[in-house]
């Protein structure tokens, strides 16, 4: 049905949106634009959040180059992390070809669904799912998710894939690296949810004076770090990479990332029952379970495991079973299908 897709899309994950342009870009030749200016959320288009400091962040990016096109609607974008991608203004995005239309939040099913009924060419919807939002309405009929949901209907034309990154910059190591112990959790502190996970990181922290151990992330106390090459940098430094995220990802790049890197996880597996990530999580395998063990139990677990024999072994066992369960070629020839018979 498309050639060369011009696709539209809203930009609430960088790691999410690459994965589209990878496929949409490089596999297909098309086009993915996202929303800029502000116009999108007075107009009722946008609603991450209603916050002026989100609305700046995500409408208004810090770099805004030279038009790509004649009618002045796309523009080469960089956000504050040095990420590039397409732009377009809400009078551009009428002015547009548009085929596909993504709202990869819930909140933007209903307001997208507005967009694809007005604009010229009625482009078909689709809704990205990356986590499991327990939907209690299914207005898009097509549907793109990297989580596992059991309560999409049966006449929605969905599809199950893993979400595209650069096997280039996230590729294995099978070196053995330093006593280094890595988070990568957003939020991972002493409040919320997380709390208590990463009160138990820090006391296996303190049994480990040995060991380094950094949280990274918004509000971690080492600080965020911007860019897929800069996460890729500390994920290769560490030994593990420390993954106890309360309520587990619908996806999850953290963890695939680490796979692809054959760096294995400190998990807590009950967190990842019935979610896609389940799948490169074998205890003593390829990655430490510390379901229901004892800050010391924990140590004794990681110093095991550490130890260069046993540890090459769980480093190849981690990006096998990655490769296994992971092909971006042929799920790319199945997302080509399936963007062919949209709804």
């Amino acid at each position: 049905m498309f050639t060369k897709p011009i696709v539209f899309t809203d930009f609430h994950h960088g790691s999410l949106l690459l994965s589209l342009i990878l496929f949409f870009e490089k596999r297909l030749g098309g086009t993915i634009t996202t929303p800029i200016g502000v116009e999108w959320y007075t107009q009722g288009f946008w609603k991450i959040r209603d916050h002026p400091d989100v609305i700046r962040e995500f409408l208004e990016p810090v770099g805004k180059g030279e038009s790509l096109n004649d009618n002045l609607s796309i523009y080469m974008c960089r956000d504050r992390s040095g990420f590039t991608y397409k732009g377009v203004t809400l009078d551009g995005f009428y002015e547009l070809p548009v085929d596909i239309v993504i709202a990869s939040l819930p909140e933007h099913v209903e307001p997208f669904w507005r967009l694809c009924q007005t604009h010229p060419s009625k482009p078909k919807l689709v809704f990205q799912i990356g986590n499991d939002w327990q939907m209690q309405q299914w207005i898009a009929p097509n549907v793109m998710t990297s989580a596992v949901i059991k309560s999409i209907p049966k006449h929605i034309h969905s599809i199950l894939y893993h979400q595209e990154f650069d096997l280039s910059v996230f590729h294995p190591d099978f070196s053995l690296p330093g006593n280094y112990i890595h988070s990568f959790v957003n939020c991972f502190i002493d409040e919320g949810g997380c709390a208590h996970d990463f009160q138990l990181f820090q006391t296996v922290e303190a049994l480990m004076p040995n060991w380094t151990f950094k949280s990274y992330g918004v509000d971690c106390r080492n600080g965020n770090i911007s860019g897929h090459q800069a996460i890729a940098e500390q994920m290769r430094k560490a030994r593990f990479i420390w993954h106890t995220k309360y309520g587990g990802d619908g996806y999850g790049h953290i963890i695939y990332n680490s796979a692809a890197m054959a760096r294995p996880l400190i998990v807590k597996a009950e967190y990842y029952n019935e979610k896609l990530g389940k799948e490169l999580m074998v205890d003593g395998v390829t990655c430490l379970a510390i379901d229901g063990l004892s800050p010391q139990e924990i140590v004794n677990k990681i110093l095991y495991y550490s130890e260069e024999h046993r540890y090459s072994v769980l480093c190849r066992n981690t990006y096998d079973n990655f490769k296994l369960k992971v092909d971006f070629d042929k799920e790319g020839e199945e997302l080509n299908h399936f963007i062919r018979n949209l709804i």
